[in-house]
């Protein structure tokens, strides 16, 4: 067979160019750090480390809405607690305005303070995040959750939605609480009215212990049938020596105490029994009566100064919800008015009082809700960074490149190439009539 000189320029070049793309191919790698860099190294591979790398993508995706839930949920936990301590400093200012020993230069000055703790009060509950969005305002956040009417007092216009955040694929969590809820639905003070039907007697009547009054609310208030929310007090005389009123024959003059006797002669009005009945007559309390002695029932007290045979009527108010920025500013115009009376005074600061309490217990739920959520976050984005990690290690086993062994290669395909490229110049030279 006859070599000729095109056979051997063709043989040479394809030699070079094979020598030269198996270097490009390991610089490549070396380059992109991997093992496969284009499906044919390794179709297989090629498609689980696509899976592994879409996985990380969309990890990175929920990893983003976690942080941007994070975020949120951290001003409003801010919020709470700064509204919490401040419902705190209210809450003592009150307490020390009820010493009798306030002048109402001392009282103007503490109502002064509570007004201007009540400012921030207002503000924290417009508060923004960092995107300018009112937190507390539900879904409709680009405008102020409360504003001040023409009244003078706190009203809620935003609304009561909730923003959730996709934390993973089957996983919503809520990163926002309507303020209506937390600052506006706030339970007031329980209260009832009473007053007198029959009878020529002196009458007061008022919570005596508001803990015992409210769960007597819980069990007895009934807002579809205000019948069911009245009750009668009923005084009766004795009738004679070990007759009494019906149903209240267990009470008897012989069984008076000698306390009870000179208790008796201190006050107006004779002894006699008294029954406390709901709508439908049934007893519900009974025992002695003696006038000027106070009648304690459900956290309720009545004192009737009078002769017996009188009828008192009982019931119980509905329960009022209201901000409890309102509640507090009702009890400073008390505070801050010098002709206002003693029980007067005591009755605003019990009434603020117990808002504050209310609104406290929400802002403290609120304030677990919200912690627990950022549990869950915590969890979820350690999880998720877990998850990544074992991604990335199983794509490395499958296409992870040896850096040292490509380096190898790549010196040992650039030595094959020099060979090549030698040999080429060498039988370039080759001639018939080249002499040796």
């Amino acid at each position: 067979m006859r070599v000729t000189n095109n056979l051997i320029y063709d043989q040479s070049s394809r030699a070079i160019s094979k020598a030269n793309d198996k270097i490009l191919n390991i610089q490549g790698k070396i380059g992109a750090q991997t093992d496969i860099v284009k499906p044919s190294d390794n179709p297989v591979g090629a498609s689980q480390v696509l899976m592994y790398e879409g996985n990380n993508n969309r990890l990175k995706q929920f990893d983003e809405a976690i942080t941007m839930a994070n975020g949120h949920l951290e001003y409003q936990e801010v919020a709470l607690d700064s509204l919490n301590d401040a419902m705190d400093d209210v809450r003592k200012l009150f307490i020390q305005g009820q010493n009798d020993i306030n002048t109402q230069e001392d009282l103007d000055a503490i109502a002064q303070e509570i007004s201007l703790i009540t400012g921030t009060m207002a503000e924290l509950m417009n508060s923004k995040s960092a995107d300018g969005n009112y937190i507390f305002a539900g879904t409709d956040t680009m405008g102020p959750p409360f504003v001040i009417n023409g009244e003078g007092r706190y009203e809620w216009v935003g609304n009561e939605g909730q923003k959730f955040a996709q934390i993973s694929e089957d996983m919503k969590i809520p990163v926002s609480d309507s303020g209506k809820a937390l600052f506006q639905d706030v339970w007031t003070s329980r209260s009832f009215s009473s007053e007198v039907l029959l009878g020529d007697v002196k009458f007061t009547a008022e919570v005596a212990e508001q803990r015992d009054f409210d769960e007597f609310m819980a069990q007895n208030y009934d807002p579809e049938n205000p019948l069911l929310n009245q009750f009668q007090l009923t005084t009766s005389p004795i009738l004679q020596e070990g007759e009494v009123a019906p149903a209240l024959d267990s009470l008897r003059l012989g069984s008076d105490t000698k306390e009870d006797q000179d208790r008796r002669r201190s006050f107006d009005g004779t002894p006699g029994t008294y029954a406390i009945t709901n709508n439908n007559g049934e007893v519900l309390a009974s025992g002695k009566y003696i006038a000027g002695k106070p009648i304690n029932f459900g956290g309720m007290s009545f004192m009737m100064r009078g002769e017996p045979g009188a009828v008192a009527d009982i019931q119980l108010d509905k329960p009022v919800r209201d901000n409890v920025l309102n509640e507090i500013n009702d009890s400073l115009a008390v505070l801050k008015d010098r002709y206002s009376t003693h029980a007067e005074r005591e009755r605003a600061f019990f009434e603020a009082s117990s808002s504050i309490k209310n609104a406290q217990q929400k802002v403290g739920d609120a304030r677990s809700s919200v912690g627990a959520r950022l549990n869950v976050l915590r969890d979820r984005s350690s999880y998720s960074l877990a998850n990544q990690l074992a991604n990335a290690t199983a794509q490395d086993r499958i296409a992870g490149l040896d850096m040292a062994e490509a380096a190898t290669e790549l010196s040992m395909k650039e030595s094959a190439l020099t060979a090549s490229q030698k040999v080429f110049t060498r039988m370039s030279n080759l001639s018939l009539f080249n002499k040796m």
